[in-house]
């Protein structure tokens, strides 16, 4: 039977691995794609170019969240 102190070193261990599994989401293709023209942005870091290009992928592939696009003034409608 495992000793008290194996089976603690074991579970420790299982923790280390996980923290290190989950230390970073994984990005979208299209912030990929972003992330080397923000990285050669002037103090650009990896932690503020992930978020920055899934923003700006959300705002090119029109997902708005229900808004259909620019209002429509009644006076240009023909």
């Amino acid at each position: 039977m495992a000793t008290k102190k194996t089976v603690a070193m074991f579970l420790i261990s299982m923790l280390v691995v996980m923290a290190c599994a989950n230390v970073g989401e994984a990005l979208s293709e299209c912030a990929k794609q972003c992330m080397p023209t923000c990285m050669k942005t002037e103090g650009a870091t990896l932690n503020a170019c992930g978020p920055a290009c899934e923003g700006y992928c959300v705002q090119i592939t029109g997902n708005t969240g229900g808004y259909s696009g620019w209002p429509v003034d009644d006076r240009t409608k023909s």
